[in-house]
């Protein structure tokens, strides 16, 4: 059987017998998934993990990476030349499993977070400023600006705004089942969170009220939010992934997927905002870094993370993305732990 080059450069066989049927469909997916159809390789990779994260997550301006590696713990990095600044952990001398991160909105504090406890970082400094016992076991934490207060998701459906500079509850979020997600936004005003029993829930936190409660198709996996609150990224676990007006309560897009076979074919794990909340960029499942305009949730680019071994069967999933739209270049970390860089235009 002759075989011919694809526009992209894969062979792809003239005909196929029967018996070859499901072996050509295996390897088509592969090549699909594997960067075959998107060309575009990163111009920088580096590891920040040799064994897997707990936690992840980048700085507003992608300028920082913070990490809770499965294998050495916390630890900060400059994006910029991919170097480890600080190691952060709980206890001097031993590996801490951090479950959760977040930076404050101005990249000056991060916090790391174990089962019950956190610790506020300097991020100039490296020095640890505060540790405080949470009131519950913590499933998710956001910081508000100059990490003057702390927003933590509870085990058991409960939310809390936390004072994290002189400790203390200021005041509870009932939530209506199990916290998945949460998101606070740049200014620290407004709080979204991705419940278990189908639902999303946006507040106002300056008065501790209910703004909006939105029903899904599933157990909402991810959630982020605009700079300035008005508008919602929502995820499911079942593949459907939206964008809410969330200050009129109105459906603004659908993302738009090409999956014509596999409509629940993946499931996003991070997304994040451009500063005008035109643009939305997201991390998921099966490796891919994606673009999409929040107007009419068509995607605008896509990239696919390189694989580190080429035998297994799907890349590593994407949990943090950082964009800088001055330098046109966007960040993506792996659930390995490994931080590709790629540039990208819209002209």
């Amino acid at each position: 059987m002759q075989n011919k080059q694809s526009p992209c450069g894969c062979l792809a066989p003239a005909r196929i017998r029967p018996q070859q049927l499901v072996l050509t469909l295996l390897v088509a997916s592969s090549l699909l998934l594997n960067g075959c159809f998107f060309r575009d390789k990163p111009i920088a990779s580096w590891s920040t993990s040799f064994k897997g994260v707990y936690s992840a997550g980048f700085s507003n301006d992608g300028d920082y990476a913070l990490v809770g590696s499965m294998q050495h713990g916390g630890s900060l990095w400059r994006t910029a030349d991919a170097e480890r600044l600080y190691n952060w952990n709980h206890q001097a001398g031993n590996v801490t499993a951090i479950t959760a991160i977040a930076f404050s909105p101005e990249g000056d504090y991060a916090v790391t977070v174990t089962a019950r406890a956190l610790v506020l970082w300097d991020v100039h400094q490296g020095n640890a400023l505060r540790f405080f016992n949470a009131p519950g076991d913590i499933v998710g934490i956001g910081l508000t600006p100059h990490a003057e207060l702390a927003l933590l998701g509870l085990r058991g459906g409960i939310a809390v705004l936390f004072d994290i500079q002189r400790g203390g509850v200021v005041y509870e979020l009932a939530q209506t089942g199990e916290i998945l997600s949460l998101a606070i936004s740049a200014d620290g005003r407004f709080a979204l969170f991705g419940l278990d029993n189908n639902r999303a829930r946006y507040w106002d936190l300056m008065t501790a009220n209910l703004l909006r409660d939105i029903t899904t198709n599933g157990r909402v996996k991810t959630v982020s939010l605009s700079g300035d609150g008005q508008l919602g990224f929502i995820a499911t676990q079942r593949g459907e992934a939206n964008i809410w007006n969330l200050h009129t309560g109105e459906l603004q897009s659908k993302l738009q997927y090409s999956y014509a076979f596999f409509p629940n074919f993946t499931s996003f794990m991070t997304g994040r905002f451009n500063q005008d909340g035109t643009r939305l960029l997201t991390g998921n499942s099966t490796g891919a870094l994606e673009f999409w305009d929040t107007s009419n949730g068509d995607r605008l680019k896509r990239w696919i993370t390189p694989k580190e071994n080429f035998w297994r069967p799907t890349n590593y999933s994407v949990v943090a993305v950082a964009m800088d739209i001055s330098d046109q270049q966007v960040l993506a970390m792996t659930s390995q732990g490994t931080t590709h860089q790629f540039e990208y235009s819209f002209d």
